[in-house]
């Protein structure tokens, strides 16, 4: 059975795609997504697949038990509001969420780009400067505006860069979209460091590193050197809503115009999620997942792939693109129940559900090995 043949998705230019009322190019694989439990989905022929293209929102899988249950519960009690008036869940998670991370406010928004935007304008104002400093393979809307770009994890660089007119450093711990890069070691230390010496704001971009996928609930975290602004963002809606947050200094916090607010049934999910993380089940188990998939992926360098890299319970395997391309090997995986995601022609992406049995893993791994070395 072809790929084709499994699940045909319209091209772009055919003509049934040209009739389609959905505006956009089609997804990258050929799969049409029915349910979806833990860490797998079926498609509408009842195929299913693991699902290793968690974006942040599935951290936690898909339909996961307690957040279905405390989403049932407000479902039947208050589901949105004005913004004229305060809603009873907003300031249970707020401060739970406060207290998770050490900060001294919460801001919250629908988007992690809504929440990124919001630490970033409000840094500008309050600090009265007019730069940004971000790294190289990241945050290309910021670079679009202006931000000034330095390679990532070169400290030199970073701190050469930092003139009376920076207001702010934006940097992702991993980052995502260069194919999962993570920070060198003391590199996010340093930035801290120097970035507190010149009375720059520190802002770390963790919407997709953020609450569990690292090990650690976050960045730096115990370390003495917290940032002044966090933003995290999908997985705190558990895979149901769109929720994300600014965490931080109330100084840059307190600056915001207008009523920070997400709906009650996001804020019942989102305080959820937070007691999830606070019992610290969650990231024990995502370091043993880390560990566990870093000893059985690395074992793919130089079998078909030319460099793998691990950050927490993310992958990146790069091929070469002459040989053949990331999302070719994505399609081919199709066939054998496998999802994963790209990055450009080179990296093939494995974000697995922090719910993912090793077991799994070790089965997808080695679709992924019979699929490079065919």
């Amino acid at each position: 059975m072809t790929i084709a043949d499994h699940h045909p998705t319209p091209d772009a230019n055919d003509e049934d795609s040209a009739k389609r009322a959905l505006a956009g190019a089609p997804p990258l694989l050929p799969v049409m997504a029915a349910t979806g439990e833990g860490a797998w989905v079926t498609d509408v022929e009842g195929r299913r697949y693991l699902d290793l293209t968690a974006d942040p929102a599935l951290t936690f899988g898909h339909r996961h038990p307690a957040l279905l249950a405390v989403a049932t519960e407000q479902l039947g009690r208050l589901t949105s509001t004005s913004t004229v008036v305060a809603d009873d869940r907003a300031d249970g998670f707020a401060d739970a969420l406060a207290a998770l991370l050490g900060a001294e406010a919460v801001l919250p928004a629908t988007t992690g780009r809504d929440a990124l935007r919001a630490a970033v304008d409000l840094t500008l104002a309050a600090r009265e400067r007019t730069a940004v400093v971000v790294a190289a393979g990241s945050h290309p809307d910021l670079t679009a505006a202006g931000a000034v770009v330095v390679p990532f994890g070169e400290i030199d660089a970073l701190v050469a860069a930092l003139d009376d007119t920076v207001a702010a450093v934006v940097l992702e711990p991993v980052q995502a979209a260069a194919g999962v890069i993570g920070a060198p070691a003391g590199y996010l230390e340093a930035a801290r460091q120097a970035t507190a010496d010149r009375g720059i704001a520190l802002i770390l971009d963790e919407t997709r590193s953020g609450l569990g996928r690292l090990g650690d609930t976050v960045a730096l975290a115990g370390t003495g050197a917290a940032p002044d602004l966090r933003v995290i963002g999908p997985a705190l809606g558990g895979g149901i809503v769109p929720v994300a947050a600014v965490v931080g200094s109330r100084t840059l916090l307190g600056e915001a115009a207008d009523p920070a607010s997400v709906s009650p049934l996001a804020s019942a999910i989102a305080h959820r999620v937070v007691e999830m993380l606070e019992a610290g089940e969650v990231q024990n188990r995502a370091r043993a997942l880390a560990e566990h998939l870093a000893g059985r992926i690395e074992a793919l360098a130089g079998a078909g792939a030319v460099a793998v890299r691990t950050a927490g319970v993310w992958a990146g395997v790069d091929v070469d693109p002459t040989v053949v391309t990331a999302a070719e090997v994505a399609r081919r995986l199709v066939a054998r129940g496998v999802l994963v995601d790209v990055v450009g022609d080179a990296t093939i992406v494995l974000v697995p559900p922090l719910v993912t049995r090793a077991t799994e893993l070790d089965w997808a791994i080695e679709q992924l090995r019979v699929v490079l070395a065919a």
